[in-house]
């Protein structure tokens, strides 16, 4: 298995992240727009601290990245984490850096105050057998959207 280093994200990060999320917007057949450096930096790394973004590296370069943040959900009384999204691009796939950034996010979610994570997937098939395999157990949802707020 290759090195894949998981690390926290730097705004430096940005250029790298907005191909990258460019590549899985164009796979899941979502607008690729806002998938630019500028918005990456405008709304990743501001002030703002309650995404938590962690990068996968191989040999130096980003080949994937993945965010989270906190959420309330009564269901479960208290703080959990929404697993906002786990990309990798065409060059690393294949090659472990999915679960690495998965394992990566339960490690950070697990020094949070969050006792459970949450998550909605693309399900394609490799996505579909990480979360099944990392013990995650899936639940009919309806993806629902009010855009333009």
């Amino acid at each position: 298995m290759p090195d894949i280093q998981i690390r926290a994200a730097r705004p430096k990060d940005a250029t790298a992240i907005a191909q990258l999320s460019r590549e899985l917007n164009e796979v899941v057949g979502d607008s690729t727009e806002h998938c630019t450096p500028e918005m990456i930096r405008a709304t990743l790394f501001t002030a703002d601290t309650s995404f938590h973004v962690l990068v996968a590296e191989l040999g130096g370069e980003a080949i994937g990245y993945a965010v989270w943040h906190a959420f309330y959900d009564s269901g479960h009384g208290g703080a959990g984490a929404w697993l906002a999204e786990v990309c990798v691009g065409k060059a690393g796939r294949g090659e472990g850096a999915g679960r690495a950034l998965f394992e990566g996010v339960v490690e950070d979610v697990r020094e949070s105050p969050a006792t459970f994570m949450m998550w909605t997937s693309s399900e394609t098939d490799a996505a579909e057998g990480l979360y099944e395999s990392s013990g995650g157990s899936a639940k009919p949802v309806r993806r629902w959207e009010l855009n333009g707020l």
